[in-house]
């Protein structure tokens, strides 16, 4: 696959990533950080940017705002219970792998608890043809399609993950996400499972947050758009822009971590 990253972006990540490795006590202090604050506010995020009508809701006053509470607490909670889900010790290792398991298992788990229904887990693809409100681009229709695309796209990634797992991690987002394998709850979805590939690694999840919903969504579309044809320019900008909140989240644990970082000029 192509890799979209812009270098300097990737230079810049390489060189936090090996200040923030070098660090004696690092280990504990990054792995509670990412776990317990970044992902927590990336799941809030993450349920309010799939979710506007409740934003809207809340502050023009249409719903009261105990009930908007109720109904993000419940939608986020139900964020978290995949995240923990994907966590599992089952899962810890080689997460990349197990992915594509028996018929996607994984990824049906994960997305029936995003829906707050767990029992559905098992439940298939959609059956249905859907959109994603871009100007060109429409999502594979039938499960046997569906099935194809994921299929296509995890063998691909799998072999981009051993070169890059920045790369790949992002683009299972941005594939899935334009797949749309499930009824809703895809993007959510398909962010989780690029946090956990993130995570595995010791590496900062892509935190986006609720405040850019449109231009993250605006990316997305370019982006499939423009999917399979020679303009490749729309898929980075879409990279280039996880690859950045990623980018954030190192600040963040360097910051916490009080280690300098001094970039050379090539």
């Amino acid at each position: 696959m192509v890799k979209y990253i812009d270098s300097r972006l990737r230079n810049e990540i390489a060189e936090k990533l090996k200040k923030i490795e070098s660090h004696p006590s690092v280990y504990e202090i990054k792995k509670n950080f990412i776990i317990k604050d970044l992902k927590t506010i990336g799941d809030i995020y993450s349920y309010w940017i799939e979710n506007p009508e409740l934003r809207r809701a809340h502050l023009l006053d249409h719903k009261s705002p105990e009930t908007v509470k109720k109904q993000a607490m419940k939608g986020i909670q139900s964020v978290h219970n995949a995240w923990n889900y994907l966590n599992n010790p089952k899962l810890i290792e080689d997460f990349i792998h197990k992915i594509a398991e028996n018929d996607f298992k994984i990824l049906k788990s994960a997305n029936a608890l995003i829906m707050g229904d767990p029992a559905n887990k098992g439940v298939g693809f959609r059956k249905y043809r859907v959109t994603l409100n871009c100007e060109e681009y429409y999502p594979p229709e039938g499960e046997d399609k569906i099935r194809e695309k994921l299929k296509e796209t995890n063998d691909e990634i799998i072999q981009l993950y051993y070169e890059d797992v920045i790369e790949a991690a992002i683009s299972w987002h941005f594939e899935g996400a334009i797949i749309q394998p499930f009824e809703d709850g895809n993007k959510r979805t398909f962010r989780l499972i690029q946090d956990k590939i993130l995570v595995e690694k010791g590496i900062p999840p892509v935190l986006i947050s609720a405040g850019e919903a449109k231009y993250y969504h605006k990316l997305l579309c370019r982006a499939a758009d423009s999917h399979g044809s020679q303009n490749i320019e729309p898929r980075k900008d879409f990279h280039n822009y996880c690859a950045s909140k990623l980018n954030n989240g190192l600040d963040e644990i360097l910051g916490d971590l009080e280690i300098p970082v001094i970039f050379k000029r090539n």
